[in-house]
């Protein structure tokens, strides 16, 4: 049985996001959501391709993409990578602690 595909993610509207630096920013979630979503519809695209079936077109890779700004989806990566910097920094300073 082919498993089935959640929506598309919708990205946040113009005025959804404060610009604050929120920890749980509105881009985050939506970024999130779509990393989700692309991992499932590949998923699917290779079960399809595996059955020798015609991929379908939603299902085609220029179709998973976001419609993020690219000037946001820069801003967005910046912000995963430094967060996940920090928090390698984070772990390696409890190992010296301890």
């Amino acid at each position: 049985m082919m498993k089935l595909l959640p929506p598309k993610p919708e990205p946040p509207s113009d005025g959804d996001c404060c610009l604050s630096g929120c920890e749980f920013c509105v881009w985050d979630l939506y970024d999130e959501d779509m990393r989700e979503y692309q991992k499932q519809a590949g998923i699917v695209r290779k079960a399809f391709e595996d059955q020798g079936k015609e991929v379908p077109e939603h299902l085609r890779p220029e179709n998973i993409r976001d419609s993020v700004d690219p000037t946001m989806r820069a801003f967005l990566d910046m912000e995963r990578e430094m967060a996940m910097r920090i928090q390698q920094e984070e772990e390696e300073n409890d190992k010296s602690d301890n």
